[in-house]
């Protein structure tokens, strides 16, 4: 049975949950190296919470007879629990639910009709079986570990809190790993580099985030500290 889990038929779902379990390995790695995966991922991503009321605007283009909506990619998102759970979650959960939809269509297929579908057809349904995954496992699991709020958070509003650098010795050129809390307490990890040149910032110094750069931010060390 092991064998045949790689068999072409089963491959693509196979390797669906073969990542689950490659994320949870990465994930409890990096806890014990003082990160977190999940974290760093939600911060290093743009923010595509489906919960920000500005995208729910029209978009309406000349000299069509319709207009397109920004809402609908909103409610999309929101569907499927964008916003509400860290997106590391949602991806795990898309691929066990692609991953298990599969292999009981294909389990299903062999028994009524003594052969499995081929694997891109059996895949349409299993992407299905994703995204419901996605939607009522994620929003089950938000309401256990709330993100609706905190996940909404812009990343400028980082810019003035005070952290300190969770693993490595920022210098120029090296950013080091900062941990820092939010309002609603949701710790967050950035990559970072000191904003003095000459200046490097070891582990567990205490540092003020004053500008934020693509995905790492310039930060000095906290004056009161």
């Amino acid at each position: 049975m092991p064998a045949e889990l790689f068999d072409p038929p089963l491959l693509p779902f196979t390797l669906a949950l073969c990542g689950v379990l490659a994320i949870a390995l990465l994930e409890a790695l990096s806890a014990i190296l003082g990160h977190s995966l999940s974290g760093l991922v939600d911060d290093a991503v743009p923010d595509i919470s489906a919960s920000h009321p500005e995208m729910d605007a029209h978009l309406e283009v000349e000299g069509g007879h319709g207009a397109f909506e920004g809402s609908h990619f909103d409610a999309a998102l929101s569907w499927l629990s964008f916003g509400r759970v860290p997106l590391l979650v949602l991806v795990i959960l898309f691929l066990l639910g692609f991953g298990g939809t599969g292999f009981v269509l294909q389990v299903a297929a062999a028994n009524l009709f003594s052969a499995a579908l081929p694997p891109g057809l059996a895949a349409i349904p299993a992407v299905a079986g994703g995204g419901l995954f996605m939607r009522f496992l994620g929003r089950a699991i938000g309401r256990v570990i709330p993100k609706e709020e905190t996940a909404a958070i812009s990343r400028e509003s980082f810019v003035g809190r005070m952290g300190i650098v969770s693993a490595g010795t920022a210098r120029t050129g090296l950013p080091a790993q900062i941990r820092i809390t939010d309002e609603h307490g949701t710790t967050h990890y950035l990559l970072a580099e000191p904003d003095d040149e000459g200046d490097a910032i070891e582990t567990g110094t205490p540092v003020i985030v004053i500008s934020l750069a693509g995905a790492k931010a310039r930060v000095m060390r906290d004056p009161t500290a």
